[in-house]
């Protein structure tokens, strides 16, 4: 079996120790019953032969990094788009390379991200099919689950699965390669092996999720359609998993990709917690997904600087009341303000900590953005600044489309978040991109030591700086 992570083609990309975890799971799986498993991760940017042609670029030492990138032609849809688009991960002629020393597999598994990453794919199919002429290949993933009759159209594979596919995987194998292989069943999140992490040559890093899909129904969110149910595994399963990384690998670098890391905290996270310091595990905690401020404790907080949790970041979205009611209430502006307080006890500065909040939903005025930058800054932390993007089967999908008139058929290249799909007449490309603009400075000003305690009044001259398109009058209110 040949597993293959593809490319990303885009505007911009970083890795932020995203591995393919659905992928890997699958693999272990695949182990477990037999079978020979080979990866191909274009997004690996230790691969050995990537290395030997470009060298590392400027890896950190968190495990984070650059991908190497070729600029490739931008789709006509995006032309108007000012901005470079590129091919991100192993060079194309190193690809090419490994394919030609890699035995003809009886089946391909692809995965795939990002619903505007689709391009990507279907190149990489294409060139699998060129290189294993015959050799049926299945696909799953992100675009897989949300856009399955696109990806038939367009990617046109032998087999497509949606959602988790660890009850699917061995079937589909038996389908495509005529074998009866007697198929486990994996009733709950827990019972899957541990990633396949050892059909990588290198790691600097790992990801790892202690659950799987969430327990709030945010509206802009498709946790659900991809990862199905809630199902959070037992705490010593989590820890158990920590240590294996650690003692066969010596990786020092774990990022947490849960959705809701800390819901069920007094008997998941904070044993997990507590037995990694018992044990003296070496190892760095990330938290790129973001955490929900209302599950934090002065004890978990606590806990949290103990075991060395080194990237923290926090759910926001917006300030706006009514949103935050479209999310459940799983935050509100009272809560985040708390969770500083107790992460600042537990030994945290403010400015390491980055907050969430997001651009361009609908029918979002430029007010409630600005609002929701100046409250984050005026409690000391840095904007994390994410731009919406509508993904189908939600909400925020369907008021878009409703309401905002966009085209319920639209190619999925124009929800890149570079785009900003939801732009109009008033908020225009330039609109967003000042925005975002003003949120790198005010950012700079925060890790220069500045503290803006009226949010109010932030706003305002955020406002006003934006209407201006005057980066000096910026540069004053981040000097003041």
């Amino acid at each position: 079996m040949l597993l293959v992570n593809p490319w990303i083609f885009d505007f911009a990309a970083y890795d932020f120790w995203a591995r393919p975890l659905g992928l890997l799971y699958l693999g272990a799986i695949l182990q477990e019953h037999g079978c020979e498993v080979r990866l191909l991760d274009c997004l690996d940017r230790f691969h050995p032969a990537a290395v030997d042609a470009v060298g590392t670029i400027r890896p950190k030492p968190n495990g984070t990094g650059k991908f190497f990138r070729d600029p490739i032609t931008k789709p006509t849809i995006l032309y108007t788009i000012p901005r470079r688009y590129c091919r991100y991960g192993m060079p194309y002629e190193v690809l090419i390379s490994e394919l030609k020393k890699i035995p003809a597999p009886d089946v391909i598994l692809v995965t795939s991200s990002m619903t505007y990453w689709y391009p990507a794919v279907q190149e990489i199919v294409k060139i699998l099919r060129q290189n294993f002429p015959g050799v049926p290949i299945a696909l799953g993933g992100i675009y897989a689950s949300l856009m399955p009759e696109h990806a038939r159209r367009v990617i046109a594979p032998d087999k497509i699965v949606t959602g988790p596919g660890e009850n699917y995987v061995i079937d589909i194998i038996n389908d495509l390669c005529g074998l009866n292989i007697e198929a486990k069943e994996y009733y709950h999140f827990a019972e899957l092996p541990i990633p396949a992490y050892n059909l990588y040559d290198n790691l600097a890093s790992v990801s790892m999720m202690t659950s799987r899909g969430c327990p709030y129904q945010c509206s802009f969110c498709a946790s659900r359609i991809v990862a199905g149910p809630f199902q959070q595994r037992d705490s010593k399963d989590g820890v158990a998993e920590i240590e294996h990384y650690w003692n066969r690998y010596q990786v020092q670098n774990i990022a947490f990709y849960d959705d809701a890391l800390f819901v069920n905290r007094d008997n998941h996270m904070k044993i997990i917690l507590t037995e990694v310091i018992q044990r003296k595990i070496p190892v760095l905690f990330h938290t790129p997904n973001g955490v929900h401020p209302k599950e934090l404790e002065d004890d978990l907080a606590g806990l949290r600087f103990q075991s060395t949790f080194k990237t923290i970041r926090l759910s926001y979205e917006t300030s706006n009341v009514n949103r935050q009611r479209d999310m459940q209430s799983k935050v509100s502006d009272n809560d985040l303000a708390a969770a500083f307080e107790k992460l600042e006890r537990a030994g945290y500065a403010r400015r390491d900590i980055g907050v969430y909040v997001l651009m361009g939903l609908p029918k979002q005025e430029i007010e409630e953005v600005l609002g929701s930058i100046a409250f984050v800054i005026s409690l000391g932390a840095k904007v994390r600044l994410a731009s919406f993007t509508p993904i189908p089967g939600t909400v925020e999908w369907q008021r878009a489309v409703e309401e905002y008139g966009f085209p319920a058929d639209a190619d999925p290249l124009i929800t890149n978040n570079t785009v900003y799909p939801l732009r109009n007449g008033t908020l225009t490309f330039e609109t967003y991109d000042s925005i975002r603009e003003l949120s790198r400075m005010v950012n700079r000003a925060i890790d220069s030591g500045a503290r803006f305690t009226n949010a109010t009044v932030l706003a305002e001259q955020l406002h006003e700086a934006l209407m201006l398109n005057n980066s000096a009058k910026t540069a004053q209110i981040t000097e003041t």
